[in-house]
């Protein structure tokens, strides 16, 4: 990647730039969770281009690591803000590349680099902060849920231009649980919740973080649904006849353009009002160093 000089710590995030504007400059960091083998298996593109089409930013301004599949975290920070992504893991598996993982995420932090973590990285991103994530008490949530802002979450810009509930693709069964008030990051807020709390987070001026899938699509659900159709059938996710998984195919259909049209929205909004303030031009200061 190109070398930038940010200076994040003292990026304003009340200075909001046009959305346009920050999707021709900005390069975004993208760690991803997931091993690529499995995606490859069920016929899906790869990780980094669900990024690039929710953001509408070209696959080129995303730098991808595939930290589950062994590739090193880098000391520096070479990008205007970070997206974390889900994983078939679970966050609080004993794995050394989840135990570094954590440890970056505070440093990112600590560098004042904006960030937006998604499923599996929105645990251990709140893991990092000191709540507990783990099975849910109601059980796996897959497909579609309906997500509702707190009245902070309908302050934050994060949402802004977004309705008080709204639907969203989502895939998980762990939970983030026991949330502290504060952290040495500041303030942890709770933005929204659906069928759990803490379904959105703030973390201090900087992390954004979310249980839900902004990045997915009708298709990647049916794909993750097919493989796994025997399992949604055992939990009642699903029922067992072909006419009811042709529903459940046919109701993801039918919500994508709006789910996808939110979820624009919310990318634009993390870009311009999280990523657009700490655009600067090229310049040939050092980099920041995470330790």
């Amino acid at each position: 990647m190109t070398a930038f000089a940010i200076d994040h710590r003292a990026a304003r995030l009340t200075g909001a730039r046009r959305p346009l504007h920050v999707r021709q400059r900005c390069r975004l960091l993208f760690l991803n969770m997931q091993e690529q083998g499995p995606l490859r298996e069920m016929g899906l593109t790869p990780y980094r281009d669900w990024i690039a089409e929710v953001t509408r930013l070209d696959p080129d301004q995303i730098h991808c690591i595939n930290v589950a599949d062994g590739e090193a975290l880098p000391d520096t920070i070479e990008a205007h803000g970070v997206i974390g992504s889900g994983s078939g893991h679970s966050s609080y598996e004993e794995l050394p590349w989840i135990r570094r993982t954590k440890e970056f995420l505070a440093a990112v932090q600590r560098r004042g680099v904006p960030e937006l973590h998604i499923c599996w990285s929105h645990q251990a991103k709140a893991e990092v902060v000191g709540a507990i994530s783990k099975v849910g008490h109601q059980g796996r949530r897959f497909g579609i849920d309906r997500l509702r802002l707190t009245p902070a979450g309908r302050q934050d810009p994060l949402f802004r231009g977004l309705p008080d509930e709204f639907d969203t693709f989502t895939s998980h069964v762990d939970v983030v649980y026991d949330v502290p008030a504060v952290s040495e990051f500041g303030p942890v807020t709770e933005l929204a919740h659906g069928a759990y709390r803490n379904e959105a987070l703030a973390i201090g001026a900087t992390a954004r973080t979310l249980q839900f899938h902004p990045e997915m699509t009708s298709g990647v659900v049916a794909a993750l649904a097919k493989v796994r159709r025997r399992q949604l059938i055992a939990e009642g996710q699903l029922g067992p006849s072909d006419a009811d998984y042709a529903a459940f195919l046919e109701s993801l259909d039918w919500a994508d353009a709006g789910i996808r049209a939110r979820m624009r929205t919310l990318l634009d909004n993390w870009l311009r009002y999280y990523v657009g303030p700490a655009l600067s031009p090229p310049a040939p200061a050092s980099l920041h160093r995470l330790a």
